[in-house]
C-alpha cells in the first residue's frame, strides 16, 4: 500500500492505496517506483510530495460480544429470506438462505472464535 504525503510534515494527502502495476509504461519509463518517494522531478507544485509505502491497516480482532452482536444483526437483516410468506425467492434460494443463517449461528463454534472468524458467504 502506498500513500501520498507531504514530505516535510508527513501529512497524508490521500488514503493508502495500491499502485497500478503499469505505472512505468504509462510515464514512459521503467523503475518509476524508485522515483515516487520524491516527486520534485514533476515540478515545483510537487516539490514537497512523495509516495510512501505504508503497511495495510488491520482492524483489531472482534471480542466475543462484538462478534455475537454482528451475527445477531446479520440474522435480523436476513430474516426476510426465510419468511414463509415471501414469494419473491425460489425454494432453492430459500434453502441457500437457511443454510447461510445456520452457518452464522455456528460461528461461535469455530475454533478461532472470536479472533479468527471464517464468515459464510451470503447467497446471491
Amino acid at each position: 500500500m502506498w500513500q501520498l504525503k507531504k514530505l516535510s510534515t508527513g501529512e497524508a494527502l490521500n488514503e493508502p492505496q495500491r499502485l497500478p502495476e503499469n505505472w512505468g509504461p504509462i510515464f514512459g519509463m521503467g523503475g518509476i517506483v524508485d522515483r515516487l518517494g520524491d516527486l520534485s522531478w514533476l515540478g515545483d507544485a510537487y516539490a514537497d510530495q512523495g509516495w510512501v509505502e505504508v503497511g495495510e491497516e488491520t482492524s483489531p480482532p472482534l471480542t466475543a460480544d462484538e462478534a455475537n452482536a454482528t451475527i445477531a444483526q446479520m440474522l435480523i437483516n436476513t430474516a426476510w429470506a426465510v419468511a414463509s410468506d415471501d414469494t419473491t425467492i425460489t425454494r432453492g434460494q430459500r434453502a441457500d438462505w437457511i443454510a447461510f443463517r445456520q452457518a452464522l449461528r455456528d460461528i461461535p463454534l469455530q475454533s478461532g472464535f472470536p479472533t479468527n472468524i471464517v464468515w459464510p458467504t451470503e447467497p446471491a
